[in-house]
């Protein structure tokens, strides 16, 4: 099949390409930026997902059987303009587009489980939990959501925290105060739910096979990620030369008497993460 994959030059879409690829399928990577190439079954084609008619014209044109949209802005230390206006453009209205020009073939929408914003422990959430996004990133991804179930064709992936073997270290980050002299760990441990792009990308490209069941899916790794056993491998790679070791109900309290003082938001939001990790059936 012909496939096109937005965001085709990003962490996760650069390793999708190749592995669709290898399945002996024809892949047109959309993106932002970059020089245009053709090389085999792969051609990458730079375009604005914010202009409509040249995504309908890839789409005619290339003959495309599927969609798989990867595009979005996600977390970004490096950018300024992160306002609410930022998100909705690239990751609601943009995403709109892609789905006009999808029309009736194939959907697969990438979003996140930040949709599901606080958890407060107990049971698992499922895909028939109601959303409450806290963050402007899963704000924005709730709604696109809504605009794909619109369509007639679609699936719905909802992925948990992705890693890479390069950028491990982003998840292992996390549990320091000051990188890379002082960690910390809540209690005996905590374990958080995340996904490798291998297990990711393989969901995708399995995709490809059957018909979209205009469904909503989880996707995350079968083995929970244990921070002390990260911590043991920061220590001996010569950081996380301190470690805090803080109670877990000294976590609970100080989650709860944030978000009763301050309400919730993002901050408050990181920091229920910490003191109730989200657990996806």
């Amino acid at each position: 099949m012909t496939i096109l994959v937005t965001g085709a030059r990003g962490m996760i879409g650069s390793v999708l390409v190749k592995e669709l690829l290898s399945r002996g399928h024809r892949v047109i990577g959309v993106g932002r930026s970059g020089e245009e190439t053709a090389q085999g079954d792969y051609r990458f084609v730079r375009a604005d997902l914010a202009d409509r008619e040249r995504l309908y014209e890839i789409v005619e044109s290339e003959q495309v059987d599927r969609i798989i949209h990867l595009a979005a802005l996600a977390h970004r230390d490096d950018l300024e303009d992160l306002t609410w206006e930022r998100y909705k453009r690239d990751n609601v209205d943009s995403a709109k587009n892609v789905f006009a020009c999808a029309s009736e073939r194939p959907m697969l929408f990438i979003s996140t489980i930040d949709v599901y914003g606080f958890y407060r422990g107990g049971h698992p959430v499922n895909t028939l939990t109601p959303v409450a996004p806290v963050s402007d990133y899963g704000k924005s991804k709730a709604l696109a959501e809504r605009e794909c179930q619109l369509l007639h064709h679609y699936d719905i992936f909802r992925l948990c925290p992705v890693y890479t073997p390069e950028n491990t270290r982003d998840i292992q980050k996390r549990y320091y105060l000051k990188y890379p002299a002082l960690a910390y760990q809540v209690g005996r441990g905590t374990a958080f739910e995340v996904l490798s792009v291998e297990r990711a990308v393989k969901a995708m490209a399995d995709w490809c096979t059957r018909e979209p069941e205009n469904a909503i899916h989880i996707i995350k790794d079968p083995e929970l990620l244990w921070t002390p056993d990260t911590i043991k491998t920061e220590r001996k790679a010569g950081r996380a030369k301190l470690v805090l070791h803080v109670p877990a109900w000294c976590v609970d309290v100080g989650s709860r008497v944030l978000e009763a003082a301050l309400g919730e938001n993002e901050k408050t939001y990181l920091i229920n993460k910490l003191a109730h990790p989200l657990r996806t059936e």
